[in-house]
């Protein structure tokens, strides 16, 4: 008898080490069909979104030259993309599809992303689980805002972001998985808790598959999608205001040129700033609005298991961060040697490459003497 075939479909949420398990998912492709799972690859491209994405289908459009949607392109990209999610599960019983965006895209008013796998799954017969990481709604704050200065060349104050949320970021977590449960039901939901400190994502993960012999699956090398420290996220953040505007192209290249100099100087080998953006007290006040909601989550979800440990969770006993802080400076001074380096790298390969097309050339041109010269022999 055929084993139920089930798609498990990871919905986020946004900064829970999405990018890093997706890129663990890609590069495990045998291991995963070995035991009976797929993560397949779909169709296209989409701007500033890796492809190891392979559910933003769901959510995604495909924009013309002007970026306007396209509606006839973006109805043919999902077609296709359901065409290969049922290739996948010729190739095993069960199949994965995870992108972030989706718990952020999710309203009651907008509720296609969920219903369209709901309306496949029904048709097909095939069991649908929901997977969906929550993390403390202060620690994804701060990151949310760090990744905005990152990816997005925002230049928003802390300040701001803390006075005005943005609409679309979710933060009562209880309300949005209440609604997601009513498009797929109770039954059918995955929560799981993303802790800040000592928390193996890709095993928590595998072990909600029921994989839990790791032995023939490959490890990341180093996170995917480096969080930025303060100093250097505040240096970006400043930066981003020379970005071009009128020149998507050009904002896209400069963008990703500074992105890359603040990720280096994070990874650097050197004594890092470790602070917070929130003061102690703005924490805690934080921390209480969602303590409540959040008690529910783990009474319905998680057997009355704490959704998040107060005590274990770091960042409560770090200083809040300020633009004097001991190590800005230096770090100021470390961001821009950086770039210099950067720049002094890329002008020697452009160097290199033109005097490869000159001796090129030059060797042309004495082959075409040479023809000459034959011609008078």
């Amino acid at each position: 008898m055929t084993e139920q075939k089930i798609l498990y479909l990871h919905i986020g949420m946004p900064k829970t080490g999405t990018s890093s398990l997706q890129s663990f998912l890609v590069q495990n492709e045998n291991a995963l069909l070995q035991n009976n799972f797929c993560y397949p690859k779909m169709p296209g491209r989409y701007p500033m979104v890796s492809p190891n994405r392979n559910a933003h289908f769901l959510v995604g459009k495909v924009k013309n030259a002007a970026g306007v949607e396209d509606e006839t392109l973006t109805k043919e990209r999902f077609d296709l993309s359901i065409q290969r999610l049922e290739e996948a599960f010729q190739k095993a019983d069960n199949v994965i599809l995870s992108d972030e965006a989706i718990w952020n895209t999710y309203t009651v008013k907008t509720p296609e992303c969920i219903r369209q796998v709901v309306r496949f799954c029904d048709e097909r017969n095939i069991e649908l689980k929901v997977i969906v990481y929550l993390r403390r709604q202060d620690y994804y704050l701060e990151s949310y805002w760090k990744q905005q200065i990152r990816k997005r060349g925002a230049v928003w104050e802390w300040q701001r972001v803390m006075k005005k949320t943005p609409g679309y970021i979710v933060l009562d977590y209880e309300k949005h998985l209440r609604e997601i449960a009513e498009e797929v039901g109770d039954d059918h939901m995955i929560v799981q808790a993303y802790q800040e400190e000592n928390f193996d994502l890709c095993s928590d993960f595998m072990h909600i598959l029921n994989i839990d012999d790791l032995d023939s699956f490959y490890v990341l090398e180093e996170k995917v999608n480096l969080s930025l420290n303060n100093n250097y996220a505040e240096i970006k953040r400043i930066l981003n205001q020379l970005l071009e505007t009128e020149n998507m192209q050009e904002w896209g290249k400069q963008q990703r040129w500074f992105e890359k100099v603040a990720v280096d100087c994070s990874r650097a080998d050197k004594k890092q700033y470790e602070s917070s953006m929130f003061s102690a007290g703005q924490r805690e006040d934080f921390v209480k609005k969602y303590d409540g909601s959040n008690h529910r989550i783990s009474e319905k979800y998680m057997q009355g298991r704490e959704l998040f440990d107060q005590e274990t969770e770091s960042g409560s006993g770090l200083p809040q961060w300020s633009r004097d802080n001991a190590l800005q400076y230096e770090d100021t001074v470390l961001f821009f040697g950086m770039a210099y380096l950067e720049i002094k790298k890329e002008l020697e390969a452009l160097k290199s490459n033109i005097q490869r097309i000159e001796a090129v050339q030059r060797r042309g041109l004495l082959h075409r003497i040479a023809d000459k010269c034959r011609m008078f022999l």
